[in-house]
């Protein structure tokens, strides 16, 4: 008895160990549907831990859909935690609608197998081919719908991988392309160039491709499958709708030429390309421009019908800069920028010391927002140098990073002419006269003829020895106004007491 109990216990709690260990798991169940019949869709499983890690150990996958008859797949032991499940649905077999799958995640627990989690998740199986438009320009895929009218575009359709394995398989495809309800041709791949030239404007491509299983039929000297536009130069060409076929028939010749669609009672006329040569054709296309519902779909024949809008816009050229670049420390920079191109645009100024070599990944995450092209830079420099102001432009299809180079001066001061000028010329006046002056000198000492008194002071003169100093000052003018001397006139001499005459 109570080994029973033993063992009761020891499954208990082995249950209750496996089910903590299951509730630990969560799963995300994903596909890339939905998935045209006759394609194939697949699905990813991803398990992970409550705290976002992956889980460690060995795991089983079972794999189930609702479909009639169902889809089941059993994967090996495997220790990934990511898995897929590829599943085809032939047109034979299946039928479109909503179908469900689920996946149980199995674990190893040493003794035996536990479901650990499980998931499921609803798809659909439609008739149509799924993908969309994609518009190439300059060898990049344009992320929106606007188109530069300055280069053309490479409209091409991208459809889904599982849908494209199977369009491979098809015995024809063609795709018919549509502007604005304008047919513009057939073509047996996936892509059309054009260009579209007139900015600021909106239009609607359409592209159908048909693809077809039909076996090739054999093909009789007098009897040829042909698309259903065809171009005959200087031939007039009547087309006569009978029984469902349209027949072509030319003039002067027994040759009836067979297009690869059905018609209808009720065909739908659609307008030509400016290029076309044919007018007035009568092409049965179902779901171009909104006919969904007059044309029946061929049994034989699978269709993807693919729309997109694009905005025409123009890129920014012809950048011009209006004023000077050459300015002193503490001037204003005042220079007005224009261009051409397709508003809104988004403008940004970034200031760099020295000259800038434009890299090709200068941004504009946060620029001001303008409605036309057209703005002042305005700008202190306060030290003389060379700098940098890149301006970068976009609009909804373009970018132009622009570099403008300002080149701030210092003003060497140099004097006036005429300080040096005056100094100069007073220099050279004054020299002259000077000059003048030493000649003139010497010219009026050459002219007077010069007395040089020879004194004897080596002589004795007895007088001298005891006369004073006012004796010999008497005797000199005494000697001064001698009779005779003309010089002093109405004196006396001192030593004569009479007065003068």
């Amino acid at each position: 008895m109570q080994i029973v109990h033993f063992f009761l216990g020891l499954i208990w709690y082995l249950v209750s160990i496996f089910q903590v260990n299951a509730a630990d798991y969560n799963i995300t169940l994903s596909h890339d549907g939905p998935v045209v019949l006759g394609g194939t869709i697949t699905f990813k499983v991803d398990i992970y831990k409550e705290n976002g890690e992956r889980p460690s150990g060995t795991f089983k996958y079972t794999w189930r859909d609702n479909a009639l008859p169902p889809h089941e797949y059993n994967s090996e032991e495997t220790s990934n935690t990511t898995t897929y499940w590829s599943v085809n649905y032939p047109r034979k077999n299946y039928s479109v609608g909503m179908y469900e799958v689920e996946v149980f995640v199995s674990k190893w627990f040493s003794l035996w197998w536990v479901v650990v989690t499980s998931d499921r998740s609803r798809f659909y199986v439609t008739e149509f081919l799924h993908g969309d438009i994609e518009i190439i320009q300059s060898n990049k895929t344009l992320e929106s719908t606007y188109v530069s009218s300055a280069s053309e575009a490479n409209v091409t359709i991208h459809i889904r991988e599982g849908d494209m394995d199977f369009l491979t398989k098809a015995t024809t495809t063609s795709t018919y392309w549509f502007i604005d309800c304008k047919y513009y041709g057939q073509m047996d791949n996936l892509n059309f160039l054009y260009n579209f030239t007139n900015s600021d404007t909106s239009h609607i491509v359409e592209a159908l491709v048909i693809a077809s299983w039909d076996p090739p039929t054999t093909i009789s000297p007098l009897i040829t499958t042909v698309p259903l536009v065809t171009t005959v130069p200087n031939t007039t060409i009547s087309n006569n709708i009978t029984e469902g076929v349209i027949t072509t028939i030319m003039p002067n010749s027994n040759v009836s030429l067979k297009p690869i669609l059905t018609s209808v009672p009720t065909p739908i006329t659609l307008n030509t390309a400016p290029n076309t040569t044919m007018a007035n054709i009568n092409i049965p296309l179902p779901y171009v421009c909104s006919n969904t519902s007059i044309i029946p779909l061929d049994p034989n024949k699978t269709y993807g019908h693919f729309t997109k809008k694009i905005d025409v816009r123009a890129p920014i050229m012809n950048i011009t800069v209006e004023g000077t670049n050459w300015i002193q420390p503490w001037d204003m920079l005042s220079l007005n920028v224009t261009c051409k191109g397709s508003g809104p645009f988004h403008k940004c100024l970034y200031y760099h010391r020295g000259k800038y070599n434009i890299t090709g990944n200068e941004t504009c995450e946060s620029g001001i927002h303008l409605q036309s092209c057209n703005f002042s830079i305005i700008h202190y420099f306060l030290e003389p140098s060379v700098y940098t102001i890149l301006v970068i432009l976009k609009n909804d299809v373009s970018k132009q990073v622009y570099p403008l180079t300002i080149n701030i001066y210092k003003v060497l001061i140099k004097p006036q002419l005429s300080v040096i000028v005056v100094p100069v010329s007073c220099s050279l006046a004054a020299i002259v006269l000077i000059v003048f002056g030493i000649a003139y000198y010497v010219q009026s000492k050459a002219r007077f003829t010069v007395e040089v008194a020879d004194f004897d002071f080596g002589q004795n003169n007895p007088e001298m020895e005891y006369k004073t100093f006012t004796e010999r000052l008497r005797g000199s003018f005494n000697n001064a106004i001698r009779p005779g001397n003309n010089r002093i006139s109405g004196y006396k001499h001192l030593s004569n007491p009479e007065t003068l005459q």
